[in-house]
């Protein structure tokens, strides 16, 4: 009887509540319920349910953020664009490469039809994966790509401003975001961290499961929990392996048109730096923002997950803040139905080192065409 009380009783609680566990999750991540709660003056048993149920229903999802330069990994962005005989291995290629080549995202934009990959390469390995991608290349398999290092990525925290809990919907009004701080760009000064094979082993099974406490994940990988639970504490929490969590809106986009999104990809270049500020800064106000990257070479690329009835609001309000940017911004879809996240490479961190194999990799994807062609 208490539970069904305690339950009944968020139908009066402040409307603003859930807006600020949201907020306190960004900063604080969402297994910490004690302080969660004292930061919202929330019950724990409140935080405890909106966390685990309420918020999943509605559609969020908590993911670990990982800081890969501590992993001894640094994020590249790369385009490629398969020869026409390979475009339908595309997927088969990436999660091959995912396996044996620190593939760690792919998504194919549309209308362009290229593929865009995110990649976690050891220090010092940049040209060798050109190298790699260049014999590829050479074999037919690629038709043309470009690599970058990523200088700078930020997941961008959601903003609950703007959403309705009530109603489970976005209601933006565009004239406040205007008016938002904006929040730039900072490049990270991580430096690698002494890291072993547990320790990625517990940041991979927090990007899968944010929620997942240690003795769960040491029964899971048949581990002695206090052995995991050391690790997590003297390496992942000491060394801030996985410093922040996020939350996201991520509902069911086969659902309603109400819940269905556009992922929109945003590059920018060739921009001016006065024209950089403007644009970074007009968008990381947008409610819908998830991903910012800046790459080595000057390009800025924005992820945003819009919602269909908000993408014209949008769009009116990028051009009215950035103008006349013309050719300097390609603006494309990303294909769910051709997308996949994975987690850090943790499988190629062997004896106290990233193992690095082009010839193990070239082989792979030859034989990921091959099964292709048969």
């Amino acid at each position: 009887m208490a539970r069904a009380k305690s339950v009944q009783a968020f139908k009066n609680e402040p409307l603003d509540l859930e807006a600020r566990i949201v907020k306190a999750v960004g900063s604080v991540g969402p297994r910490n319920v004690a302080l969660i709660s004292r930061m919202t003056h929330a019950h724990q048993e409140t935080v405890r349910y909106k966390v685990k149920e309420r918020f999943r229903r509605l559609g969020f999802r908590f993911q670990a953020e990982v800081d890969y330069a501590r992993l001894g990994l640094h994020l590249h962005w790369a385009t490629l664009r398969l020869s026409q005989p390979n475009e339908g291995a595309g997927p088969k290629i990436f999660r091959t490469l995912n396996q044996v080549g620190y593939l760690t995202h792919f998504s194919r934009v549309l209308p362009q039809g290229y593929y865009v990959v995110i990649l976690a390469l050891p220090i010092g390995a940049s040209e060798k994966y050109r190298a790699f991608l260049k014999q590829l290349q050479h074999r037919g398999i690629l038709a043309d790509f470009n690599l970058e290092e990523i200088s700078v990525e930020r997941h961008k925290p959601m903003d609950p401003t703007f959403f309705n809990f009530r109603s489970g919907q976005w209601e933006v009004e565009w004239e406040k975001v205007k008016s938002l701080e904006a929040s730039p760009l900072i490049e990270s000064d991580s430096q690698p961290a002494e890291i072993d094979d547990l320790d990625l082993l517990i940041v991979k099974e927090f990007q899968i499961d944010a929620l997942e406490r240690v003795a769960e994940m040491a029964k899971k990988l048949k581990l002695h929990p206090k052995t995991l639970d050391y690790h997590y504490r003297a390496h992942v929490l000491k060394q801030k392996l996985v410093p922040r969590y996020r939350i996201r809106w991520m509902q069911d986009i086969t659902k309603t048109l109400a819940h269905s999104v556009a992922f929109t990809s945003l590059t920018f270049r060739g921009l001016e730096p006065a024209e950089y500020v403007r644009v970074q800064r007009a968008l990381s106000r947008i409610p819908f923002l998830w991903v910012e990257d800046f790459l080595r070479d000057g390009t800025y690329i924005a992820i945003l997950n819009v919602p269909l009835t908000e993408l014209i609001a949008t769009n009116n309000y990028l051009n009215q803040q950035v103008p006349g940017l013309g050719s300097k911004v390609e603006v494309g879809y990303l294909n769910p139905s051709e997308s996949s996240n994975f987690t850090i490479p943790y499988n190629m961190y062997q004896d106290h080192e990233w193992k690095f194999d082009v010839d193990k990799m070239k082989s792979a994807v030859l034989n990921a065409v091959h099964r292709v062609e048969k």
